[in-house]
């Protein structure tokens, strides 16, 4: 029985062993045996028996403990090429040792000792040989996969005598992938399981498979090229909400691997409010839109710094944590308290969304701006001016429209600048904000009665 053993032990190899012809001879001892004869007429019968026990074979079962089983199965098929053709043998019958009964015809005028090249599955191969187009599209099934993608190839030669025809002497068939088995986990180590299309890149060949499953499995069996170098995978979902990278890999022929994908959400859903995962190193996910936003360009609401709902008139007057309007009377977030953070009750983003979400941090604006981990460019998306700061590790960006800002009863500079409170708190009657325009982004504090744009995270 093949096994498919992990840590490179040996290859997977499929022995198509000869079937041995007896000669027939007359009483007469001294008649030489005649060569082997073309017909003039008629098709040529070949045949030859395949052996199991280093054969890779359509009936592929995982035993769990990092092995592949395969087996022969009746009709089976494999492809004997030559002359810019292919022809299919067939397994007719398996025999009690397991071995593989295999016929096939081939045309009249076959020439003796013609050079072939015979594949495994017959479905892998055209007149041409091997088909370049067998990994682009899988679906992640072990089914399909032993059935199209367990392949397996040789040269040799043909040997006719008469009308029949057999190989000349042992031919092995040799894996030409390697057959992934990817487990997906999330950054807290859970079982991700719904994972119906993704694609894997090789990031050394740049070689792209496209997987798209029936259902939402917890493994998906991949069939890769071989690598003798060490490679990196990188892995997205069609909908761009999972993304990870493998470390270096080596990837041999005909062995069975089963890594682990410990990949990221690259965005989701929570609370009914939408996220993005940047691959930052906080791991903070920042929310797609602002608060009172339904889309990414919607400027939202503003809201004064530590108050959680909107108003007409933004100033020391009417702010909460003002007593009489004397900005210098602040009754909390001041030198007594000694409070450097928004409390939950004075957060925008929780009262608004939910305990899910915050406003962000004086450090994760920093994070977010830092060029190491981001590019931010001063951009127009679908008609709205703002700035775009895109993930360096994944690509992926979140947009921040340029909301403007309100002082009294004023909007300010909308479309030209852009605004967003932290959480953090400055002194006495300033807290910290992004400030960005066209020519420049960057941190500032500012008074705490102006109405800012608030673009929320999830709590960590």
């Amino acid at each position: 029985m093949k096994t498919y053993i992990n840590n490179f032990k040996h290859l997977c190899t499929l022995l198509l062993t000869a079937l041995a012809f007896v000669a027939c001879s007359s009483d007469n001892d001294d008649i030489a045996t005649p060569e082997p004869v073309q017909p003039a007429n008629g098709d040529i019968t070949f045949t030859a028996v395949f052996g199991v026990k280093n054969a890779t074979t359509r009936a592929l079962s995982d035993s769990g403990n990092g092995t592949l089983t395969a087996s022969w199965q009746r009709g089976e098929q494999i492809a004997i090429v030559f002359g810019g053709n292919k022809y299919t043998a067939t397994v007719t019958e398996v025999d009690n040792d397991g071995n593989a009964i295999v016929s096939a015809t081939l045309p009249s005028g076959t020439p003796n000792n013609q050079a072939v090249t015979y594949i495994y599955p017959a479905s892998a191969a055209d007149g041409s040989g091997l088909r370049n187009d067998l990994l682009a599209t899988q679906d992640g099934t072990l089914a399909t996969l032993s059935s199209t993608l367990d392949v397996a190839s040789a040269d040799g030669n043909i040997v006719i005598d008469g009308t029949n025809a057999q190989p000349n002497g042992t031919v092995t068939l040799v894996n030409q992938f390697a057959v992934c088995k990817f487990q997906f986990k999330d950054e807290n180590d859970q079982a991700i399981e719904d994972i119906t299309s993704l694609t894997i890149t090789d990031l050394a060949t740049t070689e792209v498979i496209n997987v798209t499953t029936t259902s939402a499995p917890s493994v998906v069996y991949v069939a890769m090229l071989p690598s003798n170098n060490s490679t990196k995978f990188e892995l997205w979902d069609s909908s761009d909400n999972y993304y990870g990278k493998t470390s270096s890999a080596h990837l041999e022929a005909g062995m069975f691997y089963h890594p682990t994908f410990q990949i990221n959400l690259l965005g989701g859903c929570t609370d009914g409010y939408e996220w993005v995962n940047l691959g930052l190193p906080s791991g903070t996910k920042w929310a797609k839109y602002n608060i009172g936003a339904s889309s990414p360009e919607g400027y939202g609401n503003y809201y004064a710094w530590g108050e959680t709902e909107t108003k007409s008139d933004y100033s020391w007057v009417t702010y909460k944590f003002c007593e009489n309007g004397v900005y210098s009377n602040m009754t909390k977030y001041n030198s007594n308290d000694n409070l450097t953070e928004l409390e939950a009750e004075d957060d925008a983003a929780t009262a608004n969304w939910g305990s899910s979400w915050q406003m962000p941090s004086k450090a994760q604006y920093e994070e977010l701006c830092n060029n190491s981990y981001t590019t931010g460019e001063w951009t127009t998306q679908n008609g709205v001016n703002g700035y775009r700061f895109t993930s360096k590790s994944n690509g992926i960006s979140i947009f921040l429209p340029a909301a403007g800002f309100y002082s009294g009863t004023n909007l300010l500079w909308a479309g030209s600048q852009g605004l967003y409170w932290f959480r953090s708190h400055a002194y006495t009657f300033r807290s910290i904000a992004l400030f960005f325009a066209s020519n420049t982004f960057g941190l500032s504090d500012a008074n705490r009665y102006n109405g800012y744009s608030i673009r929320p995270v999830l709590k960590q």
